[in-house]
């Protein structure tokens, strides 16, 4: 897997968009500046998630990665570029050992030791949540922006914070040690995805700028 690595991710909720309308919001995010589309429908026949995946394709043009949810055998007859595991999913050597380096791998993580296996067993980027108070996990407490910085600190790879980040909190899960944010309800809940997205692309740059040295090259964080 040659392609940047993408910062801004889009997971899909049936509940907030139905599948039919997926691909469409998906193209409008990814006008925004989204640039990884994931396929997350675990209950789906294998037949309905290739279609699926075949259309965020066609939809997005190349323009943005289309990860899909744990089945590596469907992310690879629809030709997406990445697979997402559950952490009790397929280990990535496991993955990798069928797909090679055809897909990008990435492990949801929900603490340090489980992002330390992520790395040892081949991930490409860990997943990790929740940071905020979400409606995806009601009546489950978030972990903060200190749990961001503990995964960040046991794992080598990129990590992707997920729950319940809007743009006002980008800059802090980027300060605790965040590679990029994955998002939900925070752009398919929105009147205007495209607009949505780019509130979070223009906060993701906003940061770099701030972090950026006096020759224009990132510190360390």
């Amino acid at each position: 897997m040659t392609a940047p690595m993408p910062r801004l991710h889009l997971i899909g909720d049936r509940t907030l968009c139905p599948l039919g309308r997926y691909a469409e919001t998906a193209r409008h995010a990814v006008d925004g500046g989204v640039d990884a589309v994931h396929l997350r429908e675990k209950d789906l026949a294998g037949g309905t998630l290739v279609e699926a995946a075949r259309e965020l394709r066609r939809a997005l043009a190349g323009r943005a990665l289309v990860i899909v949810n744990e089945r590596v055998d469907v992310a690879l007859v629809s030709g997406a570029d990445g697979v997402q595991l559950p952490e009790a999913g397929m280990r990535p050597r496991d993955a990798r050992a069928v797909a090679g380096r055809r897909l990008l791998i990435g492990r949801s993580v929900h603490d340090a030791a489980g992002a330390e296996r992520a790395a040892d067993e081949g991930a490409d980027y860990v997943l990790a949540g929740h940071v905020y108070q979400t409606r995806s996990k009601p009546g489950q407490a978030p972990r903060g922006p200190a749990f961001v910085r503990e995964i960040a600190r046991a794992c080598p790879l990129p990590v992707i914070a997920v729950g319940g980040i809007t743009p006002d909190r980008v800059a802090e899960v980027l300060g605790a040690g965040a590679y990029g944010v994955a998002i939900i309800s925070g752009i398919l809940a929105a009147d205007d995805p495209e607009a949505a997205a780019r509130g979070y692309r223009e906060a993701l740059e906003g940061w770099d700028v701030a972090e950026s040295g006096p020759d224009g090259d990132h510190g360390q964080r």
